[in-house]
């Protein structure tokens, strides 16, 4: 009777604790793992239990290190929310992106969050760049030598980009020196694959006028599959990743021609 009641004490309170979880996520849109922890007194692989069974509710997605709030708008997170995602790892792999890009390059850039990094720290060059995504438009006008090019089409409320085919037609016919962009799920079985079929059309356009291809994936991705495949791992030329993924997995890579970088 002893132990029952423990547990039924310790099943309240872990109940409790993840409503005020929700409260947090509410409030900020994204938890740590290590302030929960400290916040509620409690084991770092408790509240990793918490986030466990809140995630097999529907509540939240899990990222490295913590949460982010499901707000329930689909299989893609909301451009906004998805920043929250491996933030650091975007970042860094964003600001390593940005080194690539020189003076007189035309560069296409996809609608992913890690794009938008990209835009963040590309410094102020004489460069065109083509992109679908509102965010990064905006981001860039900052950069008054920038020249930027927006393809217009209709407009997806979840990444704030535009798709569709007046969005395909308006590629044709131009040229683009290096393509970046970003997917949901990569490995070298299944390719690289997204959850939405206008997305992948336009990206195959871009593809197709592209002269290199730049896939920034960080260690989330690896091994996902998602609905619709877009292109082969190895039709890439370069993919700049974060140090989760697998050694072996990154020397497959390279024995398939593709020059792997892995941020830290």
């Amino acid at each position: 009777m002893e132990n029952n009641t423990n547990k039924k004490t310790e099943s309240l309170a872990g109940n409790d604790r993840k409503k005020e979880i929700l409260n947090l996520l509410e409030d900020s849109g994204a938890v740590r793992v290590s302030d929960l922890s400290k916040k509620f007194g409690v084991t770092e692989e408790t509240i990793r239990r918490d986030l466990e069974r809140l995630e097999s509710e529907g509540s939240l997605l899990r990222t490295h290190g913590g949460a982010v709030l499901n707000r329930k708008e689909g299989p893609e997170l909301p451009v906004l929310q998805r920043e929250l995602v491996q933030a650091d790892e975007k970042r860094s792999i964003g600001e390593y992106a940005a080194t690539l890009v020189k003076d007189g390059d035309v560069i296409a850039l996809d609608a992913s969050t890690t794009c938008l990094q990209l835009a963040k720290h590309l410094p102020n060059l004489e460069v065109t760049v083509i992109t679908y995504s509102i965010a990064i438009a905006y981001e860039l006008v900052k950069k008054p030598n920038v020249q930027i090019f927006l393809i217009g089409g209709y407009v997806d409320r979840h990444s704030l980009s535009n798709t569709g085919a007046p969005s395909e037609k308006m590629v044709e016919g131009y040229h683009v020196d290096k393509f970046f962009f970003s997917c949901q799920g990569f490995d070298l079985q299944r390719g690289i694959s997204e959850p939405y079929e206008a997305h992948v059309q336009l990206k195959k356009s871009i593809v197709s006028i592209s002269d290199h291809l730049i896939l920034l994936a960080d260690s989330s991705k690896f091994q996902r599959k998602s609905l619709v495949r877009l292109i082969g791992l190895e039709e890439i030329d370069t993919l700049v990743t974060d140090s989760n993924v697998p050694t072996e997995a990154l020397q497959d890579m390279e024995s398939s021609d593709i020059n792997v970088v892995v941020v830290n």
